[in-house]
């Protein structure tokens, strides 16, 4: 953020689409709202995603940051409601994740439908995609193309080790994200089936 610029300034820059002040913004609010919202969620996991969400929220709705009188009651408000509705939705996946667990069957079913495959295999090419250039390079190698390590530690040029670590990294990172995917799926097809 620039030297000496007030928010106000601030705000009417971001509300011209200015990034970097918009960033400044960011970086000037961050800890306090990431400490607020913790106190309200408990969660750092869930902290982080709200403070997100809340400053997606405040650069879609840009325009309107001229007119705001108070900011600092402003973002405040923003973080609380996207808390509030964050906590309502965690504790309604809870309640139907567990739903879930009652009836081992319900699964079965999901895993059998081809949409599920073909958005799952959507949200794998995203994962892959967004991965760091050498891990999906070395995932692509061994996984898709049957490489051995040594084989890609021999094209890319760099140590198995490092292979073998790229490969852990790439590993780990698509099991995370397709399982929160493929959980996500769930429980929207077994609302579908309930509503």
């Amino acid at each position: 953020m620039e030297q000496g610029i007030n928010e106000s300034e601030l705000l009417l820059k971001i509300a011209a689409g200015d990034e970097s002040a918009f960033k400044g913004l960011f970086h000037l609010w961050r800890d306090k709202l990431y400490f607020f919202v913790l106190r309200i969620t408990h969660s750092p996991e869930m902290a982080e995603d709200i403070l997100q969400d809340a400053f997606v929220k405040i650069w879609i709705n840009r325009a309107t940051l001229t007119t705001i009188q108070h900011f600092d009651a402003y973002i405040y408000k923003i973080c609380k409601n996207q808390a509030i509705s964050g906590m309502k939705r965690a504790a309604h996946e809870i309640l139907i994740l567990s739903e879930l667990k009652k009836a081992p069957d319900a699964e079965a079913l999901v895993m059998d439908d081809p949409v599920v495959h073909r958005e799952l295999n959507r949200k794998f090419q995203a994962i892959l995609y967004k991965l760091p250039t050498q891990q999906r390079l070395v995932y692509t190698l061994t996984h898709i193309h049957g490489l051995k390590h040594d084989e890609v530690a021999q094209q890319l040029k760099i140590s198995a080790s490092t292979v073998k670590n790229h490969m852990t990294r790439a590993l780990c990172t698509i099991r995370k994200e397709l399982l929160q995917h493929y959980q996500m799926i769930i429980i929207y097809m077994l609302l579908a089936r309930v509503l």
